[in-house]
Formats: structure tokens, sequence, C-alpha cells
């Protein structure tokens, strides 16, 4: 079988570890979800309609301190796979 070499980009490789989150709110605005989240963490998925997301962390957002930031209205819990 023939080796396959692909070429990556830098900042392709991920350094930490991957959080990832279930999100729920009324009127979910994937934008504003993004921006909250990319103010600590590199945002690496957001699901389809944003209902889950996930960040490469170090540490940056728990559950409770990204619902914090998000403000009202919004819950985030762990996604337990």
């Amino acid at each position: 079988m023939a080796k396959v070499h692909e070429s990556y980009d830098a900042g392709q490789f991920l350094t930490g570890n991957l959080n990832h989150f279930t999100i729920a709110h009324a009127s979910i605005v994937i934008k504003d979800l993004v921006e909250t989240a990319s103010m600590r963490a590199t945002v690496v998925l957001v699901g389809a309609g944003g209902a889950r997301i996930a960040v490469e962390n170090n540490g940056a957002w728990t559950a409770a301190t990204l619902e914090t930031a998000l403000g009202a209205g919004w819950t985030v819990t762990d996604f337990v796979y």
C-alpha cells in the first residue's frame, strides 16, 4: 500500500484538551455563542443549530463559567459521551 503524505497548515493541530458542551437557549444565535466561547478558547466544533460546541480548552471554560458569560436564558452542560 502506498504511503499517503498530506500537507498540514500551521494551526491545524490541537495542543490542549477538547471540552464539549450542550447548549440550550430559546433562540440560539450561533454568532453570539462562538464569539463568547472564543474569548477564552479556540472553537473547534459547532453542532447543527448550535446545540453543541467543542472548544480547545486548557481549562479556560467550564459549563458554569460559559453559561455565566453567555448571560440570562442560556443553559450550558457538559456533554457526556
